[in-house]
């Protein structure tokens, strides 16, 4: 039984735990600033979304805009039936 106490770890402290929370909310902050607002919205308020590809050019979009049907292959001329 004195094993089994030994391998506890002791829980964090209060400043460690505020600390870690505080990261996580800053991480969690740049993440939606920096990637998800380009990439959902085309938001970009720094620039980086653009930079990396997120948010599309102007001529990206011009061409988006434009509809370009697919072409369709002309049908093969029917084939003569051997004799």
């Amino acid at each position: 039984m004195t094993d089994v106490a030994r391998r506890r770890h002791p829980l964090p402290s209060s400043r460690k735990l505020a600390g870690s929370v505080a990261l996580a909310a800053l991480s969690a902050a740049a993440i939606l600033i920096l990637l998800v607002l380009p990439a959902e919205y085309e938001t970009d308020p720094t620039g980086f979304g653009q930079m990396i590809g997120l948010v599309p050019t102007d001529e990206e979009r011009a061409r988006a805009l434009v509809f370009d049907p697919p072409l369709i292959p002309e049908p093969a001329e029917p084939s003569r039936p051997i004799r």
